[in-house]
């Protein structure tokens, strides 16, 4: 494997037996051949865009030659599949089925919750300052209204309590990135939406630098919006994203996002007849399916099951402790979580003085692929890779 590193890189077995915990070289070597991407480089991006595993991939192309050859799919069918993805999706989340609404990305999951918030004249939200711009673009242009209370990312991630002296009587919603996008910070969402359920606050969380990545169970959470795309650590297709949507806010959201397909429909014979709306969160479905992309999640969806979240979590923070051991023997700076315990699947370093967009251009012609964001070189190691992937990257940092 890896045949087109540039390298003085050897493997003598692509997957020698796993030092790390999360799973055997059986098994490692199992999934890895789902991900063709690994005979080709080492990837560790996922925190910008997972590849697509083989299955999902097969599923999307077969259903494209459907629709070519065809001209349509039953409408009861795509349906099927689409409540077999959200299943998928409910579960890897500890979550009823019913409270899963597919979107386009996480942007469009965060815009439908503002939409839903019922807002008054002012109120306030609090929000992470140095949040991902999925994080604050949708806030400052859609509520220009609203005053906006902010904290950081280290702040919250170090003691979600600094963010309880921002609420008052007028605080509205609380939004969130669940895991930093450059430090990999993980916020204790627990924490800040039992604290704002307890005041009728609503919450807003971006996942999707953690769903896919660590086993959380939102049922516990109990968040009222948990927004995340498909494209990342969930190695879906882009273009379709997961909403959960909790019982509360489902009772007392304004109505939004409602179109003709927010019904239930057994058949398009008759039109004119009311239907009556979708009781759960799938109503904010307003209109055609993206099919192709549900067909492609749920393909997704069904690998890491097989795999365990608990066991997906547990590899990650491994090769993640493995790769930031290395790269700081090399004498590089590591951004590391202000808050203590583990992070999540990111890795984020540069070199002091250093040309990082220079050394970010060479990994790349060695088939190193990462991503450059601030000036730090991002690493996203997911469960699939291996252990000699690692020592490829910090090889390749040291020439």
């Amino acid at each position: 494997m890896h045949s087109q590193l540039m390298i003085d890189v050897r493997f003598d077995n692509p997957v020698r037996e796993a030092r790390i915990s999360g799973m055997n070289a059986r098994a490692l070597a199992e999934f890895r051949s789902c991900f063709p991407v690994t005979d080709r480089c080492v990837y560790l991006n996922h925190a910008g865009t997972g590849p697509l595993p083989v299955a999902a991939a097969e599923a999307i192309a077969a259903l494209a030659e459907r629709y070519c050859r065809e001209g349509d799919l039953p409408y009861l069918e795509g349906e099927a599949v689409l409540d077999e993805a959200r299943g998928l999706a409910a579960g890897l989340m500890h979550l009823k089925p019913d409270s899963i609404a597919f979107t386009r990305n996480t942007s469009a999951g965060i815009i439908l919750a503002i939409s839903a918030i019922p807002w008054e004249q002012g109120d306030n939200l609090v929000m992470m300052r140095d949040a991902f711009p999925t994080g604050t673009y949708p806030y400052h242009y859609l509520l220009p209204e609203v005053q906006k209370r902010e904290i950081s990312s280290s702040e919250l991630a170090c003691d979600p309590e600094r963010l309880f002296s921002l609420v008052d009587g007028r605080t509205r919603a609380v939004a969130l990135d669940w895991v930093h996008f450059l430090s990999g910070a993980v916020v204790d969402i627990r924490t800040v939406v039992e604290f704002c359920r307890e005041r009728g606050i609503w919450t807003i969380v971006d996942a999707m630098q953690g769903l896919g990545a660590l086993d959380e169970d939102f049922g516990r959470v109990n968040a009222d919006f948990v927004s995340a795309g498909a494209n990342k650590w969930l190695l879906g297709p882009q273009g379709i994203g997961v909403l959960a949507v909790s019982e509360r806010a489902l009772e007392c959201m304004r109505p939004t996002n409602i179109g003709w397909l927010s019904a239930r429909w057994e058949s398009f014979e008759d039109v004119f007849t009311p239907r009556p709306l979708r009781s759960g969160a799938s109503r904010l479905e307003e209109g055609t399916r993206n099919y192709l992309g549900g067909y492609g999640l749920r393909e997704s969806l069904r690998i890491l099951h097989r795999a365990g979240m608990p066991q997906v979590t547990r590899r990650i923070h491994e090769l993640v402790q493995m790769l930031t051991a290395g790269i700081e023997r090399l004498g590089w700076e590591v951004f590391k979580p202000a808050a203590a315990g583990p992070g999540a699947g990111i890795v984020a370093c540069r070199l002091p003085g250093a040309d990082m967009a220079g050394i970010f251009a060479r990994l790349r012609s060695q088939s190193v692929v990462c991503a450059l964001r601030q000036g730090w070189l991002r690493f996203s190691p997911h469960f699939y890779n291996s252990e000699e992937e690692i020592e490829v990257v910090c090889a390749a940092l040291a020439g």
